[in-house]
């Protein structure tokens, strides 16, 4: 997981490069990236690592990670602190509201659509208990087909073109090597 939490880090802060971010800007929220996941850590293991399918009740306990990590970022001061909490906890919120807490994310500071689409990028090239990775051309099509409802279809867009046409970026995903 640590890999990936650098992987979604460094992609993230490429994809707002490519957005036009500044590169100060692009580091913040490389920085807050990072920490996206960290609520994780108060997750019980046997959820985390489920070779099946969750349960209703082992669901709603892991949705509960975004909530515990904006918890523990929101003692970080400044920029960073309040940029990581936010994106930690609205990083899985859908463009068209149906996401963990029911908010578009056109109600959400436009880099928790970054982290979003780079966090689901990631999740999908990784091997998890419950799945073999899939390619990135697969996960790209995944993106696409969920343009308008769960991801803003500009940003896929624009993401599609980074993934296709960056050199850095399989250095990236490959996670077993990834120094990012």
């Amino acid at each position: 997981m640590f890999n990936e939490n650098l992987a979604v880090a460094r992609l993230s802060e490429l994809f707002a490069l490519s957005l036009g971010y500044s590169s100060s800007k692009a580091r913040l929220l490389r920085n807050a990236a990072a920490l996206h996941d960290i609520g994780k850590m108060k997750i019980k293991p046997d959820i985390l690592n489920k070779p099946g399918k969750l349960t209703l009740a082992e669901f709603d306990e892991m949705k509960l990670h975004t909530k515990y990590g904006a918890e523990m970022l929101q003692s970080i001061q400044g920029e960073l602190g309040n940029l990581a909490a936010t994106i930690a906890q609205y990083h899985h919120e859908w463009h068209n509201g149906r996401g963990y807490w029911g908010i578009p994310t056109s109600q959400l500071p436009y880099c928790v659509s970054i982290v979003s689409i780079v966090d689901v990028f990631v999740a999908c090239c990784a091997s998890r208990p419950y799945k073999n990775p899939w390619p990135p051309e697969r996960t790209l099509e995944y993106l696409q087909n969920q343009a308008g409802t769960q991801f803003s279809p500009r940003l896929v867009t624009a993401f599609v073109y980074l993934i296709r046409e960056s050199k850095s970026v399989p250095a990236i995903i490959n996670f077993g090597r990834c120094l990012c």
